[in-house]
């Protein structure tokens, strides 16, 4: 198989368990357990629409226009702002090695994009239910998925391109723009970053407003 081939394979694949991760996600107004509520996102936007399809401009209105939702949608936002150009940077890379832009600031830069996409989402969530801290323990399984899953990339990318990935990995840190002590595996250390996130959210997020 050709070196270019598995590549496309990989990212198929890579592409396959982010938006499986994805799924996972609570959203405003879905409820914790309508449904099989398994793969909550999924569920919100087939299950709830196709038995309710009345409900579709209130909830669209709600998620994207509702003031007490604003700083949740804030983050989110940014979060699919930083997904999307990091995307249309590595669709320019064309199978290249790419150090430069979002790529100089964290090594996953899709990845980041969507945590703090779902993070947003999940701070909405938190926001609507009353600040139900259930919904960020989601949000930290889906980090530790995006990390092992950026650890799964890292090993073909070392083997690829070797010498000039390992410096890479040395100056960029991993998934948080913060650089990481050397005695802390960056896994570890980036869930870490994760728990100090939940734990500050459960204090500057702000009430619902009615």
């Amino acid at each position: 198989m050709s070196k270019s081939r598995d590549r496309k394979i990989r990212h198929i694949v890579e592409a396959v368990i982010a938006a499986f991760l994805f799924a996972f996600q609570y959203i405003p107004a879905a409820g914790p357990w309508y449904g099989l509520m398994i793969f909550p996102l999924a569920t919100y936007i087939f299950s709830l629409f196709w038995a309710y399809p009345e409900f579709l401009g209130s909830e669209v209105h709600k998620l994207l226009f509702w003031r007490g939702l604003m700083f949740g949608r804030i983050v989110a936002i940014a979060g699919f702002v930083i997904f999307l150009i990091a995307f249309v940077q590595f669709l320019r890379s064309r199978g290249k090695l790419i150090t430069t832009g979002l790529y100089s600031v964290v090594r996953h830069p899709q990845y980041f994009g969507i945590t703090v996409m779902t993070l947003g989402i999940s701070i909405m969530c938190m926001q609507y239910v009353m600040l139900r801290i259930e919904v960020l323990y989601i949000w930290l399984i889906q980090v530790l998925g995006y990390v092992l899953l950026a650890g799964y990339e890292e090993r073909y990318l070392l083997e690829e391109y070797k010498r000039e990935y390992q410096k890479y990995k040395q100056k960029v840190p991993l998934l948080f723009p913060a650089p990481c002590p050397t005695k802390i595996p960056e896994p570890l250390f980036s869930m870490g970053l994760a728990l100090i996130i939940i734990f500050l959210c459960t204090f500057i997020v702000p009430p619902y407003f009615y």
